[in-house]
């Protein structure tokens, strides 16, 4: 638990979220036009993995499935409604779980009740109430460390990969600078070499003026015999 802490704290701190604290707190869900009681927890996941994870995580351990997100469906409020939930009550109740966008990641507020109107809140029922509030909590240490040490193994795979990348550009820059040096020493003996050229073409050019003109005046020189 300890390694699983430190690695949790190490990632918030390195990675940079903005996600300061994770505890659950008290607080009020507006629902079917009445502010009803809940709890509330802030999470960096985003909503859709988030509620995927929460689904799950409630199926495997107390064996009843929230409706709401799944093949074709992701909707902010997740239900189940009529389940009996032992590790909270003996009496069957609906769950609901609302889960939204925020600043920095997700809002979890998760709420239940007897009946229609009859909702579960600290003060009516305390021992149902912190028998969710646990559920909570497990959750949370079940789900974050997980969630955490993954983004940290995608972190560190990109980091190789883009490591990799690094050092085959700078091999090619190596070889690049190598052939570029190449090239200079060929383009300047080239050009030393157009020089040369050059000078031998003007020499060339004269001599041939001058050998069409000495012809012109042996011709002219010749129909006059």
């Amino acid at each position: 638990m300890k390694k699983t802490f430190f690695l949790l704290i190490t990632l918030l701190t390195m990675q940079g979220f903005a996600q300061t604290s994770i505890k659950p707190s008290n607080a009020t869900i507006k629902f079917e036009k009445e502010q009803r009681p809940c709890i509330i927890v802030n999470l960096d996941p985003e909503p859709k993995t988030l509620k995927q994870a929460w689904k799950n995580y409630l199926k495997d351990n107390y064996n009843f499935k929230l409706k709401g997100i799944g093949f074709l469906t992701n909707k902010d409020l997740l239900s189940a409604e009529a389940v009996t939930i032992p590790k909270i009550s003996s009496k069957a109740m609906d769950f609901y779980t609302n889960i939204v966008e925020d600043d920095n990641g997700s809002e979890m507020k998760i709420f239940a009740r007897y009946g229609y109107d009859i909702y579960i809140s600290k003060k009516q029922f305390p021992k149902e109430y912190n028998a969710i509030y646990e559920i909570v909590e497990n959750f949370m240490k079940t789900y974050l460390p997980n969630y955490y040490e993954q983004r940290l193994n995608d972190t560190q795979k990109r980091v190789k990969e883009l490591t990799k990348e690094s050092e085959n550009l700078q091999d090619e820059i190596s070889n690049n600078t190598e052939d570029i040096k190449k090239l200079k020493k060929e383009i300047e003996e080239k050009q030393d070499k157009l020089k040369s050229n050059t000078k031998d073409l003007e020499s060339a050019k004269e001599k041939l003026t001058k050998r069409q003109e000495k012809l012109e005046r042996i011709k002219s020189s010749l129909n006059n015999l």
